[in-house]
């Protein structure tokens, strides 16, 4: 599969800039069976179906029991009825009593599961932080955890620790982000972890280096930072960077993060140096879903699928859902497998993201 990412105006230097990093890029002989045990447990895999009858559930449900897949990831086509996504959330834990399976289930709008399905609604994050104390808001939040967690899942892509600004078409416009206050911010979002953390359900904040100053979204295509980002945006980051068990970047551009044209996703210096060297986080980073427009639309998923685990993500979104392919989990593995082979991944790399997605898996088992 040939990559076109040089036929695009706004990255043609993706590659050039997102393969200069040796030390993050280092061609290592691997055995190609453990590279391949390893990396199946690094791509979490969604699929179009709402029920166990459907064969996209039984075909994940089989990718998951052979390793091939580390979990699945919900979105809301998926969840039709609260009896149905129960029994699908059981028969992928059965597949795997380790695996994640991942949601959004941060409030407001962007809830998963609510009322029709059996669960509280969670009030939007901007309400909690603007009617009720960190500590109302930590238990707000611990119960809404119990509840997910009998549902079935272990892992949930909140919260969105990006400033609060009206301005913004997919933060803002919904009240996702819980204040113009970045220290505020960070306590609530340390409310809505520890709160959730407590029934069993990692979180993962979002969207690293912070996504509410943009005026565009990222499901659509390519979204510049560089305008409007301000500094204090790494604020929440920072003060969490010993809580949250995992960090999830964002399909961002920025130079200060970026290397070349590439988006945050695939750079290196936002994720390596940034976020672990100079930021010191030690957690799983989590990739937003590389089916959004921003990386669809501008990669083959071959190489954004290379380009991801090479720039220092640890697990990897594929909603599979742009064109759904029933064998997509297994193509993700044998690409990160050539990926190696060909000195774009470097073995060490590859082995430290299993370890640090393995922990996380342990410590939120079934």
């Amino acid at each position: 599969m040939t990559s076109n990412i040089d036929r695009r105006r706004f990255l043609g230097g993706v590659v050039a800039g997102s393969l200069a990093t040796p030390a993050i890029l280092t061609a290592t002989r691997v055995n190609a069976a453990e590279a391949a045990a390893m990396a199946g447990r690094l791509i979490i895999p969604g699929f179009p179906g709402s029920s166990t009858s459907n064969r996209s559930a039984r075909a994940l449900a089989d990718h998951i029991a052979k390793g091939r897949a580390g979990g699945a990831l919900f979105l809301r086509h998926n969840v039709k009825t609260g009896s149905d996504t129960r029994a699908l959330a059981a028969s992928f834990i059965q597949a795997d009593p380790a695996g994640l399976l991942a949601i959004d289930q941060e409030g407001g709008k962007v809830q998963r599961l609510g009322k029709k399905h059996g669960l509280s609604p969670i009030p939007t994050a901007r309400w909690v932080a603007g009617n009720r104390s960190v500590s109302e808001a930590r238990s707000l939040y611990a119960k809404a955890g119990r509840e997910l967690r009998t549902a079935g899942f272990n892992l949930n892509m909140a919260p969105s620790v990006d400033i609060h600004d009206p301005k913004n078409p997919v933060i803002g416009k919904y009240d996702r982000g819980f204040s113009t206050d970045v220290d505020r911010i960070a306590a609530y979002a340390t409310a809505f972890v520890e709160g959730f953390s407590s029934a069993g359900v990692a979180c993962s904040l979002k969207h690293f280096p912070g996504h509410g100053s943009s005026r565009s979204d990222s499901h659509d295509g390519f979204v510049d930072i560089s305008q409007t980002w301000k500094a204090e945006e790494m604020v929440p980051f920072r003060k969490l960077v010993n809580t949250a068990p995992l960090i999830m970047g964002g399909h961002l551009y920025h130079p200060d993060f970026s290397n070349g044209k590439s988006p945050v996703t695939f750079s290196s210096k936002a994720l390596a140096t940034k976020l672990r060297r100079e930021l010191g986080y030690k957690g799983v980073i989590l990739t937003d879903d590389l089916d959004m427009g921003a990386i669809r639309r501008n990669f083959e998923l071959r190489e954004a699928i290379i380009l991801a685990v090479a720039a220092g993500n640890d697990l990897l979104l594929l909603s599979n859902s742009l064109k759904y392919d029933e064998g997509l989990p297994a193509d993700a593995v044998r690409w990160i497998v050539e990926g190696v082979k060909e000195g774009r991944i470097s073995s060490n790399q590859l082995a430290a993201s299993y370890a640090r997605v393995m922990n996380l898996r342990k410590r939120y088992r079934a």
